[in-house]
Order: structure tokens, then sequence, then C-alpha cells
């Protein structure tokens, strides 16, 4: 089960190497709420992890595991580096870097949703199909 406290302690310790980010547990659950939110727009759904927004027993399927935390993370260093906490982080000299790792995890984000939307419409019960009036123009004879 996907627990609040087991992404925020991950998002923790992902980020507490020399060149990371200490980001309070306030931030890195928002970062986290934000990602749900994220994802429940994007496969509309009403997802809810435990212990966020004092949910006792969430629902968020463990195929979402890796991308609410790609995107959480993803959320979590722009926001540190567009509100310049860097006073309360050890935030690396070189603000580029930690930009080009955002860029790269929301991009990560954003492929892994791909994949769950797809993944989503294959286990559909129904064949999803489209029908259209075939128009042909005299020109295209």
């Amino acid at each position: 089960m996907i627990t609040l406290s087991s992404l925020t302690e991950r998002l923790g310790t992902q980020f507490l190497d020399p060149h990371g980010l200490a980001a309070p547990q306030e931030t890195r659950e928002e970062a986290v709420r934000l990602a749900l939110e994220e994802i429940n727009l994007s496969l509309n759904h009403a997802y809810s992890i435990t212990g966020l927004d004092g949910v006792l027993t969430g629902d968020l399927p463990e195929t979402c595991l890796p991308a609410i935390f790609s995107g959480a993370a993803a959320i979590l260093i722009s926001t540190v580096l567009h509100y310049d906490l860097s006073s309360h982080t050890n935030l690396p000299a070189d603000r580029a870097q930690l930009q080009l790792w955002a860029e790269h995890l929301k991009r990560q984000f954003a492929l892994q949703m791909d994949k769950l939307r797809l993944q989503e419409l294959q286990n559909a019960q129904s064949a999803i199909s489209i029908q259209w009036e075939w128009q042909e123009s005299e020109s295209w004879r």
C-alpha cells in the first residue's frame, strides 16, 4: 500500500546526498499532493493516498508509484528553485544542473502518465471505436 509517510521518506532520502536538497516535510507533502492531482486529472480518477489530507485508506494503485514519485520529485526541485529556498536547503551551487534534473523528471513523469493511460485503455472492457462518414472530394479523383 502506498502511504504518504513512505513517499515523503523516500523523497527525503533521495535528496539527502551532499549535492541534494534537504526539503522540509511540509514541502515534500505538498509535492506529493500536487503530483497526485496531476495523476487524477490525467487518468480521470479520484485516487487517494493513505495519510494525505486525513485519508485512512488510500486507493492509489502500485502501478502509479513510479509516476507519483518522479512527479513529486520534479515538483519538489522546481519549488525549491522557484522560491529560492537555498538558505533552507543544501542547494548545490549549480542551479542550472538542478533545473536540468527537474526538467528530466517532468518529462519522465509525462511519459509515465502516457504509459498509465495506455494501460487503462488496454484494460478497458469494451473496445473504443469511433465512426465517421467519409467525404471524398471530387478533386481527389
